[in-house]
């Protein structure tokens, strides 16, 4: 199934493609729209493991604790794996088919342009795309407010935003970042991406 936003949640295109052991399929204008962020809460909630790209798997599961995470390397050769998997994107399609064949239910994100396929007789080499930008900051115009993604996910409830760039300077590193933002999870609260915060008391 494809994956269509209009009259549904992510969290519920999750539950519908996994009731019915489908993958959703999404494309390069989905990106950077919190996909990753709900499917480790489904997970979470639904007790599944998360298949992930296996140079990402160390990342994952620091940043997602509460979920078992398996990289795609590894995956095939796992005894005892539970009856019903989820993928995250970057997952070979070969991976997802392989798990099928096993009488595995397989769910979750299947984007096929993460991979590009060399073919030499029958060799296949799968080679990742370019990581997602360390910090991009998006506005419609300028009143609007600020949309701002570090390292792919999208920051939610910002509560302050502060980034420059300081020419003229001899600071091996002028680049000033501030930004602070609500997160349930955090014992404050809150939590903040900073970088040379003491730049702009000096400036000034």
């Amino acid at each position: 199934m494809k994956l269509k936003l209009a009259n549904r949640s992510i969290f519920d295109s999750l539950t519908e493609a996994t009731a019915k052991r489908e993958m959703i399929v999404t494309n390069e204008r989905q990106r950077y729209i919190g996909k990753t962020k709900a499917l480790m809460l489904f997970a979470e909630r639904k007790h599944l493991p998360v298949i992930v790209p296996q140079r990402l798997k160390r990342n994952y599961s620091k940043r997602y604790p509460h979920v078992q995470v398996l990289g795609d390397a590894e995956v095939t050769y796992i005894d005892a794996l539970p009856l019903m998997l989820l993928c995250d994107e970057g997952v070979p399609k070969r991976t997802i088919e392989e798990l099928k064949t096993k009488g595995h239910g397989v769910s979750g994100f299947l984007n096929e342009s993460f991979n590009t396929i060399d073919c030499d007789e029958n060799n296949l080499t799968f080679r990742e795309i370019e990581p997602p930008p360390f910090l991009q900051i998006e506005l419609d115009d300028i009143d609007s407010a600020p949309r701002i993604f570090y390292k792919g996910e999208q920051i939610q409830e910002i509560i302050n935003a502060d980034f420059s760039f300081l020419t003229n300077t001899e600071l091996m590193n002028p680049t000033h970042i501030d930004i602070e933002y609500i997160d349930q999870d955090s014992k404050c609260g809150t939590k903040a991406i900073v970088h040379n915060r003491h730049l702009v008391s000096e400036r000034n």
